[in-house]
């Protein structure tokens, strides 16, 4: 098995627990996604930075009644060209990544589910309420990228050297506080290694980080 070319779907692989061979909670997932799926959708010239605000460029815009021009064939990528293209105004790239958390991190789920690279497990806890666990199928696939990005963050090879979708990936996953990749200890260990690696994200890094400042601050004023 190979890995999934969406950016997204392996950000969401980089939330295995090796030790417990599941898919660990991740807080920030949701905005770690949208903000992957902007950045390919930035890299591949469909979408433009104008001013802070996230633009359509106008030679992809879809025509009426013709089938998607940004994102087509992946379902987070479509998800997102949707609502880019749906709203009636260009809004900042905060804005698009602080959306949709849940509905995006489900279609990420889903796309892995579909393609064999998870398995969902039911249980109920407390005899209760239902739970779903996701589980890697390929242990040693998901660890083998695992390694890569957790070497990106902590070796020593130049970052200008390492393929933009591994510093992508090491960048997304610090800033979205993936544990598997980076605990808190960790991050503030590498934190310049972790800024240069984010350099390739352009825009879409400042804004994910801004979402889970506010993400943070609503969760400390609401407890």
């Amino acid at each position: 098995m190979e890995l999934p070319t969406s950016l997204a779907a392996q950000l969401y692989l980089l939330t295995y627990d090796p030790e417990k061979e599941r898919m660990a909670r991740a807080t920030f997932l949701g905005p770690g996604l949208r903000a992957a799926a902007l950045f390919e959708l930035l890299r591949d010239g469909r979408v433009a930075d104008e001013g802070g605000k996230v633009a359509v460029r106008p030679e992809v815009r879809r025509r009426a009644g013709a089938p998607a021009a940004v994102g087509a064939g992946d379902p987070l990528l479509t998800r997102v060209a949707e609502q880019l293209e749906g709203s009636a105004r260009p809004r900042s790239w905060a804005h698009w990544i602080g959306r949709d958390n849940r509905g995006s991190t489900l279609a990420v789920r889903d796309q892995l589910v579909a393609g064999g690279w998870l398995r969902l497990e039911q249980d109920v806890v407390l005899g209760i309420f239902p739970h779903t666990t996701a589980r890697a199928r390929d242990h040693r696939l998901v660890r083998g990228l695992l390694t890569e990005v957790r070497r990106a963050l902590r070796g020593d090879t130049p970052v200008g050297q390492l393929p933009d979708q591994t510093r992508a990936l090491a960048a997304l996953a610090v800033a979205a506080e993936l544990g598997p990749v980076a605990n808190g200890r960790e991050r503030r260990a590498y934190r310049e290694r972790a800024r240069a690696l984010a350099e390739v994200l352009g825009p879409v890094d400042p804004a994910l980080r801004r979402v889970i400042r506010i993400h943070k601050a609503a969760s400390s004023s609401s407890g």
